[in-house]
Parts: structure tokens; sequence; C-alpha cells
């Protein structure tokens, strides 16, 4: 359980830096999980190949509910007329 916390606080406190979770946490791998730099290497070169779809994914599906939300804000704006 001690490791899950540490980590999730690692991933927290690494937003918007490239690669900065798995770097971040890459020191508690290897002081808690023993991981060496060779398991450190591979763990590392499959982040950085699958980073790039996750960020799309997050970039797209930001895009959508904001589309969603838009669409919803007019629909009720339309509906309430103010009167200023």
């Amino acid at each position: 359980m001690e490791i899950h916390i540490i980590l999730a606080i690692m991933i927290v406190a690494a937003p918007g830096v490239p690669c900065g979770a798995i770097l971040a946490a890459s020191g508690v791998l290897q002081s808690m999980l023993g991981f060496d730099g060779s398991m450190l290497s591979l763990i590392i070169a499959l982040h950085v190949a699958q980073d790039g779809f996750g960020t799309a994914c997050n970039v797209s599906g930001d895009g959508a509910i904001a589309v969603i939300l838009e669409t919803l804000n007019q629909k009720n704006f339309n509906k309430v007329k103010m009167k200023f």
C-alpha cells in the first residue's frame, strides 16, 4: 500500500513535463521494487512510445467535452432570456 501512495504522489507532482512522471517514479521503482537499469530503460522506452497517444486522447477528449458543454450551454441560455 505504501508504494501506491508514493507513486501517486510522484505522478501527480510531475504534470506537464514530458515523461516527467515516469522519470520521477523511476527512483521509487528502483529503490522499493528493486528494478535494475535494464528494467528501468525498458519501462522508459515503452512509456515514451505510448505517451504521445495518451496525450492525443487526452486533448481529443477535452475538445469533445468542450463542444458538448458549449452545446448544452447554448440550449439552456436560449431557454432563459435574461433581461439586463
